[in-house]
């Protein structure tokens, strides 16, 4: 019978299908189906991670609040070795004619020439003459802390200052102002501390400010910093209130000959003020002097009113009337006892130099 070869060909058939389709059976992924129970199967998938590094450039535009100066290169002032400032009479081949604090004539050979500058800040006291003590605290070194830092700040602003003095030691006023005669400063700003003592209190600070009679400028920039004080200095507490003097508020000071009595306000030709700050007589007041904080506040009420006075036309505000004259300067920023710091490296005067030709301040 034909049944039995067509039945073998009937179960070769029904092997061949199902080995085609075992060997067909995959997955919608196309990844190989495989029975667990025949293999075990580890997949490693590794991840390689791409990092991208962006460079970001920030361009800084300073935006300077002070008028173009007009240089000529011209040195007109040296800052020697040592740190003091000093007025140049004349270059020479080897260095610089200049004179010094006691009024003598020497030839500076190394140091930095200074041209033209917007303000002069004066340090007030120094060497000798270390102006009011408390508790072995100078006035002459508060002073120059904080006349550092109004440097600081206005240069930071753009503008070009310069001190009288950078260390402890004493300059004439001839000198000083003489100095900023010779930068043809815009301002200056003598920086100072009272030690008067036992004073009526109050609520806001007694920073007094004192003006030339006969500049409006001098006067408005008085005005200014007694603004900028009140603002910056009020928002310190100080234990038992702050000294309030007589001549709070900006104000004169005349000599019975009816000139300004300092001569930091009565010799420039330029506009310029003497500042007291605060009160080293006040203890409340002295506690906060010895703190950076309130430093820096005082030297803020003075930049901030440099700003102002060179970028707009307020008038300032806080003038008080001059409660009394003085006769006497009491000897204090004269020639006397004179003895000149270390000017550093000097040589001597070229015989050929007139010495007579450079005259006196």
């Amino acid at each position: 019978m034909m049944w039995c070869p067509i039945r073998r060909l009937f179960l070769l058939l029904m092997v061949a299908v199902g080995i085609v389709a075992c060997g067909s059976d995959a997955d919608l992924t196309g990844r190989q189906a495989v029975s667990p129970s025949i293999t075990s199967t580890t997949t490693t998938t590794t991840t390689t991670s791409v990092s991208v590094t962006t460079t970001s450039t920030t361009t800084t535009t300073t935006t300077t609040l002070a008028p173009e100066l007009a240089q000529d290169g011209d040195a007109r002032v040296i800052r020697t070795t040592t740190d003091v400032v000093l007025p140049v009479l004349a270059v020479l081949d080897d260095g610089w004619a200049v004179r010094t604090p006691c009024q003598r004539v020497e030839l500076v050979t190394a140091g930095t020439p200074i041209e033209r500058v917007h303000v002069v800040v004066d340090a007030g006291h120094g060497g000798t003459e270390p102006g009011a003590v408390a508790d072995d605290i100078t006035e002459a070194s508060i002073n120059l802390r904080v006349a550092g830092l109004v440097e600081e700040q206005l240069t930071d602003a753009g503008f070009v200052v310069l001190g009288t003095r950078y260390t402890d030691i004493r300059v004439p006023i001839l000198t000083r102002v003489e100095v900023a005669e010779a930068v043809d400063a815009a301002l200056v700003v003598s920086v100072h501390h009272q030690g008067l003592g036992q004073l009526p209190r109050s609520d806001t600070p007694g920073t007094e400010i004192y003006y030339q009679q006969n500049n409006e400028e001098s006067r408005r920039f008085a005005g200014l910093i007694r603004e900028e004080a009140v603002k910056e200095l009020g928002a310190f507490e100080v234990e038992g209130g702050w000294f309030a003097g007589p001549d709070v508020g900006a104000t004169t000071r005349p000599a019975t000959t009816g000139e300004d009595f300092y001569g930091m306000v009565r010799r420039p030709t330029m506009p310029a003020v003497l500042a007291e700050m605060s009160f080293m007589g006040n203890p409340g007041e002295l506690a906060l002097l010895q703190t950076e904080p309130f430093l820096e506040a005082e030297a803020r009420s003075i930049t901030a009113a440099v700003v102002r006075w060179f970028t707009t036309d307020d008038p300032g505000s806080g003038f008080a009337e001059s409660s009394f004259t003085i006769s006497s300067s009491g000897g204090g920023g004269g020639l006397g006892n004179c003895t000149d710091p270390d000017l550093g490296p000097t040589a001597e005067i070229p015989p050929d130099f007139d010495v007579a030709s450079v005259g006196s301040p």
